[in-house]
């Protein structure tokens, strides 16, 4: 097998920090119109996990979802989001807050931020609607966002994306910051890592050290757009800087969402699936 580009310790530090995240408490706590709730309790549901609700006055909403990890998702009609704002008041309990404000055909899925731990989401009881609060859910989550996926399968596609587009952006920097050919290699390898891991652990895996075979695959990949990646550079020096920042987004992108493909099936003992699956998404 090739010498992986960073050494152990690093990826048994990966591990566990993966580990550690997947680990950590998450919630989801339910509130606002009675009938709304009722189907975002079916919702949220999908795969197994219930979430809690709350059936009580609004004016006792700043009470809830007051430790990290704790989303608050309170779902009204358009008429009532303005009491809602009053009730929660400030500051915005610790654990964040989704207002799902349903508008119905007027709904445009926008998500804005109106405060600290607070995201709006322009919502309409669609498939796509659903969507967007669970995406909002993953970004509210932030550090719980692989915990989150885990705990609610509903919720595991967009956790997932979170984490994909995150190390992707990362990958992406250390590809403008690192001049010297190779020196970015450890730094993006590991990231990838560290993604593959939560993905698997987001899908509910065993997150441990069985999973070296995959990774080994993955970094052949990643081997391989880091190749491209510098023939390009040589072609074309003026916008070298540019290409290793685009091809660290790429590479990390397409393994990313070539692991989700992979863990979707249930992880197979192939060891070539997440790079086959990833390979195909590149082209």
């Amino acid at each position: 097998m090739a010498k992986l580009p960073l050494n152990l310790s690093k990826a048994l530090d990966a591990w566990k920090e993966v580990s550690a995240k997947a680990d950590q408490s998450a919630s989801v706590v339910l509130a606002g119109d009675e009938r709304l709730v009722t189907l975002a309790q079916h919702q949220f549901s999908v795969g197994g996990t219930v979430p809690a609700t709350w059936v009580g006055p609004l004016a006792e909403l700043s009470g809830l979802a007051s430790v990290s990890g704790e989303l608050l998702v309170v779902l009204v009609p358009a008429e009532g989001e303005s009491e809602v704002l009053t009730a929660l008041g400030r500051p915005v309990p610790k654990g964040g807050v989704i207002i799902a404000v349903d508008e119905g055909s007027e709904a445009t899925g926008k998500v804005i931020h109106p405060g600290k731990s607070l995201t709006r989401v322009s919502f309409a009881d669609t498939p796509a609607g659903w969507r967007r609060v669970f995406s909002a859910c993953a970004a509210m989550a932030g550090d719980h966002a692989v915990a989150l996926g885990r705990r609610y399968p509903a919720i595991r596609v967009a956790a997932a994306r979170r984490v994909i587009d995150r190390t992707a952006a990362q990958n992406a920097l250390i590809g403008l910051v690192f001049i010297l050919p190779g020196a970015d290699m450890p730094a993006m390898t590991l990231n990838q890592i560290k993604m593959v891991l939560s993905i698997g652990s987001i899908y509910g895996e065993q997150v441990g050290l069985e999973r070296a075979v995959e990774l080994a695959g993955i970094v052949g990949m990643g081997f391989g757009f880091r190749a491209i990646a510098r023939r390009l550079v040589r072609s074309t020096p003026g916008l070298g800087w540019v290409l290793k920042a685009a091809t660290g987004y790429t590479a990390t992108m397409a393994v990313g969402l070539g692991a989700v493909k992979y863990f979707e099936k249930g992880a197979p003992a192939s060891t070539s699936r997440v790079v086959a699956l990833a390979r195909t998404i590149k082209s």
